[in-house]
């Protein structure tokens, strides 16, 4: 039977305006270990606050107001030519809300060290913070780690529970975490190498690592290509309801070392 979940999102119309070359509208990036890309999308346009309710908590989400914007951009038009790169981390995909609700009922310790990949708007991960985890947020561009920043500040989070940095899957820290979670990021086939590798690389011995996935037929190869780096993988079926997209539909793989105890 797959996994249900109740997704119910309730927008709140607060808008706010991002001008360009301010760097005081959004708060900046904590610099850790990770990689330094130096790429920002730079979005120009409204925000809104959104009140997303997930396995009964309240979470709010700050968000562009027209994430169009972004990709009619003809500086992100040049930038996708040059790196093959698109800022889709603006919308809100099927995969998060499926992850966010894993996210909120996989059994942790308060306190653990959890690591979310692709976070995008970091819904999953803004869930993790509120039922307890130190979570660090990571994306491959840095626009979207100053939303999850405004976010977490929204609800109230003590800063020491988060923090943020950005993130190449092809070049990953030494960092270990014992629970690592990311969704849509195998939507291209050719992203799944490195992401079995980031995650590979990141998973402490003993951790879970659960990928978020609406079906795509370009994640069907992920459980191989995991295991060819010595992971085991289960992917489960999971549904929801969600006032914004639907019913959202898909899979979530667990992902661990064999051996170790977390599938």
């Amino acid at each position: 039977m797959p996994l249900r979940f109740n997704l119910n999102a309730l927008i709140v119309s607060k808008l706010t305006t991002v001008v360009k070359g301010n760097p005081g509208v959004l708060p900046p990036v904590i610099e850790g270990s990770m990689t330094t890309l130096g790429l920002e999308s730079r979005y120009e346009g409204p925000i809104r606050e959104a009140t997303v309710r997930v396995a009964g908590r309240s979470i709010v989400l700050v968000r562009p107001g027209e994430p169009d914007r972004l990709l009619d951009d003809p500086e992100v038009a040049a930038w996708s030519a040059a790196v093959d790169y698109m800022p889709y981390w603006a919308y809100l995909w099927p995969g998060a809300f499926l992850l966010a609700e894993a996210v909120a009922v996989e059994p942790c310790p308060a306190g653990a060290p959890a690591l979310e990949i692709g976070c995008g708007l970091g819904l999953a991960g803004l869930v993790a913070v509120a039922r307890g985890l130190t979570v660090r947020f990571t994306d491959y561009d840095r626009a979207p780690l100053r939303f999850v920043e405004r976010s977490a500040r929204a609800n109230g989070f003590d800063p020491s529970s988060y923090s943020t940095a950005v993130l190449d899957w092809r070049d990953p820290p030494a960092d270990r975490y014992s629970l690592i979670f990311g969704s849509d990021v195998t939507y291209e086939a050719r992203l799944i190498p490195p992401v079995a590798r980031a995650i590979a690389g990141l998973l402490a011995d003993d951790g879970l690592a659960l990928i978020s996935d609406p079906n795509r037929s370009s994640a069907d190869g992920f459980a191989a290509a995991l295991a060819a780096h010595g992971l085991a993988t289960e992917a489960t079926p999971a549904e929801g309801e969600s006032d914004e997209l639907g019913r959202v539909r898909g899979r979530i793989f667990r992902i661990w070392r064999p051996g170790a105890g977390s599938g």
